[in-house]
């Protein structure tokens, strides 16, 4: 009776010994789950806080690059409203008193202003600078034109001049046209551009001198003995249908309708202008007497009293 009692005893013992390995198990694993909850949220908590420390750096650098962009923005919106109110306030009943002139060298500030059609006594409010700059920029001479104006009565006008360089025939049937500091043609008045050297012979699409024509005119101005008489010196453009690679033709240089011709051929042309001024301010006397300066070799200038080939 006794023995079975103690085997009922030693069973219910082990069943409670693993019932209480099993809930000592459990309790460990929703301590582990709990831990790893709290790990996960301080984790998610962290993320945020940098998300937020990023957003408010992020934010920062935007203010910092928009606030100098509105405040431009402001500051022109703030200038032309001050112009409206100057347009609306100050230029009203404005009398036109005087038309002030800048940048004309070339030609007649006189001329110029009276290329703006308006007329004196005219209230300011009623000019339009649009159409003052429109009918100053119609002279050929005039590169670009603005006008500006002042409530104390005055139209400013100022304009940037072209700068001549030469003057253009494609022969000598056809009226002249002038070349500016580009090559560029633009058939304004000969007169306003003062002594200039000519240059002779077509152009490619009727539109700007080659590049070493431009070198040559350059290299001419650099030369008091060249420079002195400008509208002595024609320059003739070579045959559009010779070979540009064949230095026994090119370009060829006039001193004068007495003097002679100076054969610069295709290359090294700066070079050739400087020994052509040389030779002419040498003053020899056979200089005087020659027909032909042919500069087409290295290390010489031929003299010749006939005329040579190319």
């Amino acid at each position: 009776m006794s023995l079975s009692t103690r085997g009922r005893n030693t069973g219910t013992n082990r069943r409670r010994g693993t019932h209480g390995r099993d809930e000592g198990a459990a309790r460990a694993k929703r301590a582990q789950d709990h831990l790893s909850r709290k790990r996960r949220k301080e984790r998610q908590r962290l993320e945020r806080d940098r998300w937020r420390t990023d957003s408010a750096s992020d934010r920062a650098r935007v203010r910092g690059v928009i606030t100098p962009i509105v405040f431009t923005l402001a500051l022109v919106a703030g200038v032309g409203a001050a112009s409206s109110f100057a347009e609306i306030f100050l230029l009203r009943h404005a009398p036109l008193e005087r038309v002030a002139v800048q940048g004309a060298t070339v030609l007649s500030p006189l001329a110029i202003a009276a290329s703006a059609g308006v007329a004196s006594g005219r209230a300011l409010d009623r000019i339009d600078p649009r159409a003052v700059r429109e009918s100053v920029a119609a002279d050929p001479w005039v590169e670009s034109a603005r006008a500006v104006r002042l409530p104390t009565g005055t139209l400013v006008v100022s304009i940037v001049e072209k700068r001549a360089m030469a003057r253009w025939q494609s022969d000598a049937s056809r009226d002249e046209e002038l070349i500016d500091h580009r090559g560029e043609r633009f058939a304004g008045a000969t007169a306003p551009g003062g002594p200039l050297p000519l240059v002779r012979g077509e152009i490619e699409d009727d539109t700007s001198l080659p590049s070493l024509a431009i070198e040559i005119l350059g290299a001419l101005q650099r030369h008091g003995s060249l420079a002195a008489n400008p509208t002595a010196l024609t320059l003739y453009l070579p045959d559009r249908r010779s070979d540009a690679s064949n230095d026994e033709s090119g370009y060829v240089l006039e001193l004068g309708p007495e003097g002679p011709r100076a054969l610069l051929g295709q290359r090294l042309l700066s070079q050739r202008i400087a020994r052509l001024a040389a030779l002419l301010e040498s003053e020899q006397t056979d200089v005087a007497d020659a027909r032909w300066i042919d500069l087409r070799y290295a290390d010489r200038a031929v003299l010749r009293t006939e005329p040579v080939s190319g």
